[in-house]
């Protein structure tokens, strides 16, 4: 098989999560969420809000970044080619409109919160990352909640 034939195949395998992602709808995508990369990726920004680490915090704006761009989230790639198969659980088939939504909010703080540390405004980060975790339990609720 040649280069042109594995990036073609490869762009059709994308292209079809794409359809598959669009059509699943918000209420059972934030399920497949809450399985693994919510609680995951939630903990990372609480981390690296908490302790005021930078680093961490570009690691978890990479992965919201890439959540945007991806017709999955970064962390259901890690559930599906990993735990899922150890386990013997389901594979996740797709995401919803939710996880950009998510992951846009997600990218937008981690930059406000990258901004104010490096510029050492000085406020309570832990009190930060609590309001972090509250948000996103609230935007899970009202994902599960709405229909």
């Amino acid at each position: 098989m040649n280069m042109k034939n594995v990036l073609e195949k490869f762009r059709n395998k994308l292209f079809a999560k794409w359809v598959v992602c669009s059509i699943i709808p918000d209420k059972k995508s934030v399920r497949y969420g809450i399985k693994f990369s919510y609680p995951i990726y939630i903990l990372i920004v609480f981390v690296g809000t908490s302790f005021e680490d930078r680093f961490i915090l570009s690691i978890a704006a990479l992965i919201a970044l890439l959540a945007i761009k991806l017709p999955l989230h970064p962390f259901d790639y890690a559930y599906n080619y990993g735990v899922a198969k150890l386990i013997g659980f389901n594979e996740i088939p797709g995401r919803g409109s939710e996880s950009q939504v998510n992951s846009m909010v997600a990218l937008i703080f981690n930059s406000v919160v990258f901004a104010l540390i490096t510029f050492e405004v000085s406020i309570n980060y832990g009190v930060l990352a609590i309001i972090y975790v509250l948000s996103s339990l609230f935007f899970i609720g009202i994902f599960l909640l709405k229909d």
